[in-house]
């Protein structure tokens, strides 16, 4: 049995959370600044590979508080079928490369966020990947300051991943808006 297979066998029993295919993780290019504190507070998502995480999950806010120069704690927030409200817990840590970060929720094998591109103000575009012998393991996020991006922002975000040979067409749309049932911002630490 050869190694993609094995990871499609774990995929459909679960045991791994990240969109999976073949082929390796692209050279990608990060912002070339990156303004931390300006990155923080509520994130909607607007879009998103398919995962075994947010699978069935809608009204998905990230929010971000800075704890230091180097660190920054995550509240993820989503709607899920029978109405309840699921939050998860993490923190980021930054690296050498700007836009870089180490991202860790209890439970789960860290992952390296790479925000491709932001204003800061309007989108962000956010991809994270891993190979293995036979395949690669991605996540990739569109996301708003606002529950919809207006189409000139939404343009912008998806060019970053188009730039940097990021398919696209695979991005789900998460259901946002009037449906919704949002969790207040947390605290500033």
């Amino acid at each position: 049995m050869n190694g993609f297979t094995v990871v499609l066998l774990l995929a459909v029993a679960g045991l791994t959370n990240a969109y999976l295919d073949q082929g390796n993780c692209p050279s990608i290019k990060h912002v070339d600044e990156f303004d931390l504190p300006s990155y923080m507070g509520r994130w909607f998502e607007t879009q998103r590979y398919p995962d075994g995480i947010e699978k069935g999950r809608a009204c998905v806010t990230a929010d971000y508080v800075l704890v230091n120069d180097t660190r920054f704690s995550i509240r993820n927030s989503a709607n899920l079928h029978d109405g309840s409200i699921e939050l998860l817990h993490g923190n980021a840590v930054t690296t050498d490369t700007p836009g870089r970060f180490i991202v860790g929720f209890q439970g789960e094998p860290p992952i390296v966020y790479n925000v491709l591109a932001t204003d800061y103000a309007t989108y962000s575009s956010v991809y994270s990947c891993a190979e293995g012998e036979d395949y690669r393991e991605q996540f990739a996020w569109v996301l708003s300051r606002t529950e919809r991006l207006d189409p000139d922002a939404l343009a912008a975000a998806l060019d970053a991943f188009d730039s940097n040979n990021i398919d696209t067409s695979v991005l789900q749309v998460t259901p946002q808006g009037g449906h919704c049932v949002y969790t207040s911002p947390p605290p500033k630490v």
